[in-house]
Formats: C-alpha cells, sequence, structure tokens
C-alpha cells in the first residue's frame, strides 16, 4: 500500500457530498492515481452522525456515510502517539480547538499527510504543526 498523502477531515467529506464550495479538490484527491485519502477513527461518528441530521432518508444516510468510510477512504486508528500529539498541537494552537478535530489533525501529522478541511478553528492550526489544505 502507498503512503497516504491527504488526511480528510469530516467537513471535507460533508462538502464533497453536498456539492460545496471545496468538493472539487476532495474529487480531484479520488481521481489522482495516488492512494486513497485517509480518515481519522473518530471521523467515523462525526461523518455518520452529520448525515443523519442532514439527511430525512436514514437508508440514505448510511449508504453515503458507508461509500464514504468504506470505499474512498482508508481509515487511520487513534493509537497513543497520535492522542499525545493532539495535545500538542492543541496547545500550539492560540484559540480553543475541540479535541475531535485535534485529534483529526493530529492523524494527518503523524501519517505525514495534508490535512484536507473546510473549518476556519482548524485554519489556526500553525502551518509549521501540520500542513493543510482549506476548502
Amino acid at each position: 500500500m502507498r503512503t497516504i498523502t491527504h488526511v480528510l477531515d469530516t467537513s471535507a467529506l460533508l462538502a464533497h457530498y453536498f456539492d460545496e464550495p471545496g468538493a472539487d479538490v476532495v474529487a480531484k484527491l479520488w481521481k489522482s492515481r495516488g492512494p486513497k485519502p485517509g480518515i481519522c477513527a473518530v471521523t467515523v461518528a462525526e461523518l455518520r452522525g452529520r448525515l443523519e441530521q442532514e439527511m430525512s432518508d436514514a437508508g440514505e444516510a448510511k449508504a453515503a456515510a458507508d461509500a464514504y468510510l468504506d470505499e474512498l477512504t482508508v481509515c487511520i486508528e487513534v493509537d497513543r502517539a497520535v492522542a499525545e500529539l493532539a495535545c500538542h498541537i492543541r496547545a500550539a494552537t492560540p484559540q480553543r480547538l475541540p479535541l475531535v478535530d485535534a485529534l483529526i489533525a493530529a492523524t494527518a501529522r503523524a501519517a505525514g499527510a495534508v490535512l484536507v478541511h473546510k473549518d476556519p478553528h482548524m485554519a489556526r492550526i500553525p502551518s509549521e504543526v501540520v500542513k493543510q489544505v482549506v476548502l
């Protein structure tokens, strides 16, 4: 398996699904000949929850989540090293950064990958701490 080059935040997956600004950037990652983008394990719960909230058809929400989680991305587990790195990232970020977002950013950093997102609070993470593409 080739090295993961990008880790998608839940906001990037939702931007793609709902065809919001930045959806084309996410689509290009899937069309490239590189490895599938990664996601942090906590993104599984976050994506399923958000799709269930946003969509009136529970079956459609499950099918959409399954496609993103099973076919289009590679899930990266959160271990102690990633959790410790999340603490470092939160400390290095000048404003409040929710723990889930810190774990997602730490997953990207640990993988040596670029974090792809559209969250203003994640954009506050210093670029020398985590490489980012802001949608």
